[in-house]
């Protein structure tokens, strides 16, 4: 397959690299009057914290009261990359760069026969040919499969809630940064040992089936800020590869931690947005906040 057509898998992909430490891993949410939100406070100043669900519908908004008024009373928004800079173009150009295998090799020959297989099933109920995802690294390929799942299911990257917000921030001229940059995000993919990228794959190949009911159960369970079952249904699976978990969530987790102190001693009201299975857990920004000592309370 040329490297045009390379594009266009990946054009239809692209977002999905912001599903990190999210969409392959999925209890019923308890019903409590709470946002996936958390406002944090220092003696100097506060901020806000927010989950962010990558993938969601239009039936889904509005967003909860406390969530936007959360937005509305703060003059800058953290995401994990400046939405604003991440264009299309730049995605498409990193991913190419480091998401096609440079060597010849094709995914049949660096994955095992049963995940090929179940590769190949797959791409077939998608309506794709399995060729054309030949050239693509088994991480591009798991971004890949599973954006065109949702999307088929009828969920919306361009609906998710730090779009949403960086959208609404835009217009209304607030100030916009981010964590991280789009080519260190896709760097980390791709820095994914082979057996890595494998089981990051083969993991999401098997969820599929079950992607509809998963998500609609991470939603309700983040609409109603149930913690504790986000926390099962986004880090129950990925507990199962270790090495992915540290350095897909916990090692970028404590990475951030210096640069979200700092905002919170510097004052002004800033609205974070991260995606929700970073704050879980006991290695997740929440946590680590209020082992630093800053008092953290869910709203």
């Amino acid at each position: 397959m040329s490297e045009s057509q390379s594009r266009v898998f990946i054009g239809i992909g692209f977002r999905c690299v912001f599903l990190v430490g999210f969409f392959v891993f999925v209890a019923q949410a308890a019903a409590q009057d709470k946002s996936f939100l958390w406002q944090v406070q220092s003696d100097k100043s506060r901020i806000y914290i927010l989950g962010s669900v990558h993938f969601l519908k239009q039936d889904n908004y509005p967003l909860k009261q406390t969530i936007e008024a959360a937005f509305d009373s703060t003059q800058k928004l953290l995401l994990e990359i400046d939405l604003k800079s991440a264009d299309a173009a730049t995605v498409q150009r990193v991913t190419l760069e480091k998401g096609i295998n440079r060597d010849g090799t094709t995914l049949r020959q660096n994955v095992s026969p049963d995940t090929y297989s179940l590769a190949e099933k797959q791409a077939k109920e998608l309506g794709i040919d399995i060729r054309a995802l030949g050239p693509l690294k088994p991480w591009v390929v798991a971004l890949t499969m599973t954006s065109l799942q949702l999307q088929k299911l009828g969920f919306d990257p361009n609906a998710g809630v730090d779009r949403y917000l960086a959208s609404r921030a835009m217009k209304s001229g607030k100030t916009i940064a981010g964590l991280e940059t789009v080519t260190f995000q896709i760097g980390l993919m791709d820095q994914l040992s082979q057996s890595e990228q494998e089981s990051m794959l083969r993991q999401s190949l098997q969820e599929m089936d079950r992607l509809e009911t998963s998500l609609d159960r991470i939603i309700r369970s983040w609409a109603t800020g149930d913690v504790a079952a986000l926390e099962e249904l986004l880090l129950s699976g990925m507990r199962e590869y270790p090495a992915v978990h540290q350095k897909i969530l916990v090692e970028r987790n404590r990475r951030w931690l210096p640069q979200i102190e700092k905002i919170i001693e510097q004052g002004g009201d800033t609205l974070v947005v991260v995606g929700a299975a970073h704050l879980v857990g006991k290695d997740g920004v929440i946590e680590l906040l209020k082992s630093r000592g800053y008092r953290v309370e869910q709203l």
